[in-house]
């Protein structure tokens, strides 16, 4: 028995990876996972670059856990745990290219292959992705072109487990003036 669950770094991969490869670079520090809190090295006004960062979201499907019950062997049952997490991917782009290559990843995401590339990892999107907004940020008395946008993801998780079967049980009858105990055996 083995969960199907992405951890966060996993699902960061998976979007980076597939980040890089619809905008065709294979440079790591072109696509990058967020602010990483030892820094990152710093890139030039003119340099296109990308940060995903991922996190968790709620909705009313996230709130749903589907418990189902299945012969495992002659001492237990195996237990499967169903249910959705959300995922909420944002995207920052940087440099001359930014609104451009925000607005090429977010036409992918409608893409026959990446709907079969995140189905492998039991990901979907939610198809309700805004626009990109584009913000310039002031840096070191530049403007540098910033442009973000971001999308929601439903994750299929399956926790299992195991329990044992009920082998025997004691039911106790009584009234006002006596009890009878009852022993109730399986088979």
């Amino acid at each position: 028995m083995a969960d199907t669950v992405l951890t966060e770094a996993q699902i960061e991969d998976l979007f980076q990876s597939w980040t890089s490869q619809v905008l065709g670079v294979s440079d790591p520090s072109a696509v990058r996972i967020g602010w990483p809190t030892d820094g990152s090295p710093a890139w030039e006004i003119g340099s296109d670059v990308c940060f995903i960062l991922v996190s968790y979201a709620d909705s009313p499907y996230t709130r749903q856990i589907q418990t189902d019950y299945a012969p495992l062997d002659d001492a237990n049952a195996q237990v499967n745990q169903t249910y959705t997490v959300g995922l909420r991917v944002s995207w920052t782009f940087y440099g001359p290219n930014a609104f451009s290559h925000a607005d090429l990843v977010r036409s992918a995401l409608y893409l026959d292959s990446t709907t079969q590339t995140l189905a492998s990892s039991n990901v979907a999107l939610v198809t309700d992705v805004p626009m990109p907004i584009r913000a310039p940020e002031l840096f070191n008395g530049q403007w540098w072109d910033r442009v973000t946008f971001w999308a929601q993801f439903n994750e299929l998780v399956i926790r299992q487990s195991s329990v044992p079967y009920i082998a025997s049980v004691t039911v106790s009858v009584e009234d006002d003036q006596d009890s009878t105990e009852v022993q109730i055996v399986e088979g």
